[in-house]
């Protein structure tokens, strides 16, 4: 337990230091935005500081524990998807990078799966002979948002007026490479998912062994904030 303390309490430095610069980023963004009266990119660059709010009311729940080195995560992809994807429109200018932002979507949802697939288990031990069924449970996860993600830029297209799955462009193309890239990226996760479930470290399968410990197996009175 004091190591996984220790790994906490630097993943909280970590985060506080990030979200300065998250904030003062997209703050930057918020004023360039509005000086050029673009009310579309205002109003999503506007956006991307409900995320470090929604995480902490997220945390604030009777049913969970603060785990920063999830946090750190969370943080990091929204930082790649949302003010550098969108905000910034990267996902249109720069070739590719729509791609690798589905790739570690892919993966990062299959971490938050695996959390959820211990939530689930009774007693919540992780356990060796987890490995397949928990992969199973975490492939299934990850390709389920990358489909409710297509769904929800689809409805966004139509509510905003712009093709973000490059329809016109692509046909269906576009909508079932991110889907593939997704896959991709959950596959890639694969590996962390057997050493979690085998006990072995790896920053990746310690974060998610750590995020069980605290919400599952540790005492109500240990404090990790």
């Amino acid at each position: 337990m004091e190591q996984l303390l220790k790994r906490e309490a630097k993943a909280k430095r970590v985060y506080h230091a990030f979200l300065i610069f998250y904030c003062l980023f997209n703050g930057a963004l918020l004023c360039v935005y509005a000086a050029r009266r673009e009310a579309y990119y205002f109003s999503v660059s506007l956006g991307t500081f409900a995320i470090p709010l929604a995480m902490a009311l997220v945390w604030r729940l009777p049913f969970f524990r603060h785990v920063w080195q999830i946090d750190c995560l969370i943080l990091g992809f929204a930082f790649i998807a949302y003010p550098l994807g969108s905000c910034l429109d990267l996902y249109l200018l720069l070739p590719g990078f729509d791609k690798v932002a589905h790739a570690l979507s892919g993966a990062f949802v299959s971490l938050l799966a695996l959390i959820l697939y211990f939530a689930l288990k009774p007693e919540h031990k992780i356990e060796r002979r987890d490995a397949a069924l928990a992969i199973v449970f975490m492939c299934f996860a990850s390709m389920s948002v990358a489909g409710l993600w297509e769904i929800g830029e689809y409805l966004i297209s139509g509510a905003m007026g712009r093709d973000l799955q490059r329809v016109a462009e692509t046909g269906v193309a576009d909508s079932m490479q991110d889907m593939i890239v997704c896959a991709l990226g959950t596959i890639a996760t694969i590996p962390v998912a057997y050493r979690l479930c085998a006990g072995k470290a790896g920053v990746l399968s310690t974060a998610v062994r750590d995020a069980v410990a605290i919400n599952f197996s540790f005492p109500r009175a240990v404090e990790t904030k």
